[in-house]
């Protein structure tokens, strides 16, 4: 059987030193900063709704995946049919690579983030520690990976040649509901690559963080998704580097069709591909993801969004600016924002913003957030705030030169001033205190203030 060099393209197998942005979520992975990848094609905007799913397996058939703490519970047992044997064990790295790039977990405080935190490797080794392999080796691995409940079949791996061994692999994956994403190649030039080239697999090319084509990437009408071209990835010692290449946009796509997996309902592998498809964005044919999102089916959706209101006090007066937070698998519709049970406005597009009239309210006021999914689907979250729009009772008490004054208010008095001809002259913090009123006052103010910011004047001259 024909023998090819796989995977291991210009660049690709390199491990370099690299320098460890919906609501996007920032997770707390040292190595976040320098995936600029997941930013571009909005990966932290979809983690808001979606972070994937144990039930969702992507196999990596590769060179094999080395056991790393980033993997730690999610690296199944797998298969190597190069050694023939049951361990799929990384003796070059470059699976290793993919597989972190895909599910390497996310907001754990080490190493980087993959692009589904709660996806299952199935790793399969079907190159060797040189990164080549045969097409039957490779055939086998697919085939191995599709009776082993794969939901995405991720192969950074390819050569020149139609197979009619590749095809049938393809093709009996699909028949077992498997997505097949591979590599496009990295010559640079528009010839097919294979099994990529085969009209039903995924395949993908390389862009720039500008989202232009790198110029190592294969191109042309065959190529049907463009993908970060440049990743941080971790090798089989766990050293963070730039893992470069289609056989590193390939898992990065692998990883995105892993998040859509885990939604509800479940999409089967050709919505999945038509979804990414759908949601290019740019003329390089780069995915979005949470466009990919909203391409999914949505009948028979009956998971409800989740919404949260942002930061707001407790204590509120006049003019209020009250945001949220919301976020659907499949999109969210609409956020409405209801005040004592009246609709105060409704918004759109993210971010979510509503601007709230407080007064002349002095009173405990229920807020409530709707928000609507694409579906229909709605949740309701509720908190209460005190709106104070008067200002406090003062008293004064009067005794020769000195003013004694008192103020009382529900929230609280912040502080006293008193204000002689126009300028203060003492300020006090809290609700009482006594000022000596200089004999040459002419006019003279004690203002009070509260603890939402009312305030209230009151005439505090002298008489005699």
């Amino acid at each position: 059987m024909r023998k090819l060099v796989a995977g291991l393209f210009v660049g690709a197998s390199m491990l370099v030193a690299a320098p460890a942005q919906a609501a996007p979520v920032r997770p707390a992975d040292p190595g976040f900063a320098g995936q600029w990848g997941l930013t571009q094609t909005r990966v932290d905007e979809a983690w808001s709704s979606t972070r994937g799913s144990s039930r969702v397996v992507v196999a990596v058939v590769d060179t094999g995946v080395s056991p790393l703490p980033e993997l730690a519970g999610r690296l199944l047992p797998g298969k190597d049919f190069v050694n023939h044997d049951n361990n799929a064990s990384d003796d070059n790295g470059h699976g290793t690579m993919a597989a972190t790039v895909i599910a390497a977990a996310g907001n754990n405080r080490i190493g980087i983030a993959g692009v589904c935190w709660y996806c299952r490797i199935l790793p399969v080794k079907v190159l060797n520690a040189k990164g080549g392999g045969s097409y039957t080796d490779i055939a086998l691995g697919i085939r191995y990976a599709a009776d082993r409940g794969a939901a995405v079949i991720s192969l950074s791996l390819g050569g020149s040649d139609d197979s009619p061994l590749l095809r049938d692999a393809v093709g009996y994956a699909e028949s077992r509901g498997a997505l097949i994403v591979a590599a496009a190649g990295n010559r640079g030039v528009s010839t097919a690559h294979y099994p990529a080239a085969i009209p039903s697999v995924l395949a993908v090319g390389g862009v720039t963080p500008s989202g232009s084509r790198y110029d190592w990437s294969n191109h042309g009408s065959w190529v049907d998704v463009t993908a970060p071209g440049c990743n941080s990835a971790q090798g089989p010692t766990g050293l963070i580097g730039q893992y470069c290449g289609t056989s590193s946009a390939t898992p990065f796509v692998a990883g995105v069709a892993g998040l859509l997996a885990a939604t509800h309902p479940t999409p089967s592998a050709a919505q999945i591909r038509a979804a990414l498809v759908a949601s290019r964005m740019t003329r390089s044919g780069r995915i979005d993801v949470p466009s990919a999102l909203r391409a999914l089916p949505i009948d028979g959706d009956v998971t409800r969004p989740a919404v949260a209101f942002g930061p707001v006090g407790t204590l509120v007066r006049g003019r209020v600016t009250i945001t949220a937070a919301a976020a659907d698998q499949h999109g969210v519709s609409r956020v409405q924002l209801y005040a004592g049970g009246r609709l105060v406005a409704t918004d759109t597009t993210a971010p979510y913003s509503f601007a709230w009239q407080s007064a002349p309210n002095t009173a405990t006021v229920p807020l409530e957030l709707r928000a609507y999914d694409r579906r229909g689907n709605l949740t309701v979250v509720r908190r209460h705030v005190r709106a104070d729009n008067t200002g406090p009772v003062v008293r004064l008490a009067k005794a020769g030169r000195t003013l004694t004054v008192r103020a009382t208010d529900p929230a609280g008095v912040a502080r006293l001033e008193l204000v002689v001809n126009g300028r203060i002259t003492v300020r006090k913090a809290g609700a009482s205190g006594r000022f000596v009123v200089p004999a040459k006052a002419r006019r003279v103010v004690v203002r009070a203030y509260d603890r939402a910011g009312n305030l209230r004047v009151v005439n505090g001259k002298l008489g005699g």
